[in-house]
């Protein structure tokens, strides 16, 4: 397929909308400035990342030489996250795309120990194939099992980049499972979009309770952006979750498609498997709640920033008016997935969230 046109406006595009979701999710403020200074058109964009991100890879390469492990792992997890800024929305050139993707996977692999707690990798068994995800357990639970979260990252998210918000349900006491679903991460290779991602979510809750040491009936969702949706989406059908959080998530997908960046809609296009655009629209339209919302009686908090230009309130407004269990928490200066409070709003939903499961 062809990819989006490279142009000054879709550079300026990506910095106005993501920055502060970059700063929050794990890069340097200052790596984003200089690195975004290198770009001039949109086909620079993956390659400047990349650059970035060979920078630390090296800095891992000497601290691991001189025996520095805890240094070493740090600037793993930071040249994977570069990595992930470069590919997230970048679908002009799917080589360079995939390349980028790999060594996302790869360098966060090598630092995944040194988080506290560690991420351990595992492989949730989904229709015939696997989903890859991260699994953590909060400090101090060798006498008892702990509650647990299913994380579903967005359109353009991976597990890896969920960890930053994990870190806060970690710390109440909740464990964490952050998966590539389909059409997500490491999936998207193998798995178009599924708009019933209840599946995905199904298969998670189904792991949690055959193989991790986690309560099996204590376990939450979460999901940002159009994992906000597919949290959404668990919540309606799977009745294993006791309560949920959609972050910044679509009632229906189709709805403000064409005001969406341009590189948003050709990820979608690309990572759901359609043709076209026109297809790939029409795709998005089957990724709504119209029948979901009123099934979703169990606690599900929706929370949104009314200056969202990506996905307007309307959304979340709509979902928490139609859906029994839901409650709203809007932030009326908040941007996209409310990234511009991290602080105050993860903390509010791990608060929330953590009193239910």
């Amino acid at each position: 397929m062809s990819g989006q046109s490279g142009t000054d406006e879709q550079v300026a595009t990506a910095a106005a909308h993501w920055g502060p979701r970059f700063v929050n999710n794990g890069t340097d403020y200052l790596d984003f400035e200089r690195t975004l200074a290198k770009v001039s058109r949109w086909e620079d964009w993956c390659r400047a990342w990349g650059a970035t991100a060979e920078e630390y890879e090296a800095i891992a390469q000497r601290a691991e030489a001189a025996g520095n492990a805890v240094t070493a792992m740090d600037a793993w997890r930071r040249a994977a996250m570069c990595w992930h800024w470069g590919k997230f929305v970048f679908v002009v050139d799917p080589v360079q795309q995939r390349a980028a993707s790999d060594r996302t996977v790869a360098d966060f692999a090598r630092g995944a120990a040194g988080l506290t707690p560690p991420a351990e990798r595992v492989l949730i068994p989904y229709a015939d194939t696997h989903l890859p995800a991260y699994l953590r357990l909060p400090l101090g639970v060798s006498a008892r099992r702990p509650p647990v979260v299913v994380m579903a990252p967005g359109l353009d998210s991976v597990k890896e980049e969920l960890q930053a918000t994990a870190e806060y349900f970690l710390a109440r006491g909740m464990a964490t499972l952050a998966m590539d679903g389909p059409g997500q991460g490491e999936s998207e290779y193998d798995l178009p979009i599924e708009p019933a991602y209840e599946k995905a979510a199904t298969a998670a809750v189904d792991f949690l309770q055959d193989h991790a040491p986690v309560d099996p009936d204590r376990i939450g969702m979460f999901g940002v952006s159009l994992g906000g949706y597919y949290a959404a989406r668990a919540m309606a059908y799977e009745p294993r979750f006791k309560a949920g959080v959609a972050l910044a998530g679509p009632y229906r997908f189709d709805l403000e498609w064409d005001t969406l960046p341009p590189m948003t809609r050709a990820t979608f296009q690309h990572r759901s498997g359609s043709a076209d655009e026109a297809s790939a629209r029409e795709r998005a339209g089957q990724l709504t709640l119209e029948e979901a919302a009123p099934r979703i009686t169990s606690p599900l908090l929706v929370v949104h920033g009314a200056l969202d230009r990506l996905v307007g309130p309307m959304h979340a407004e709509r979902l928490a008016k139609e859906a029994p269990g839901a409650e709203l928490l809007m932030y009326e200066d908040g941007n996209h997935g409310v990234a511009n409070h991290a602080f105050e709003s993860r903390s509010a939903f791990a608060d929330w969230l953590a009193a239910l499961v």
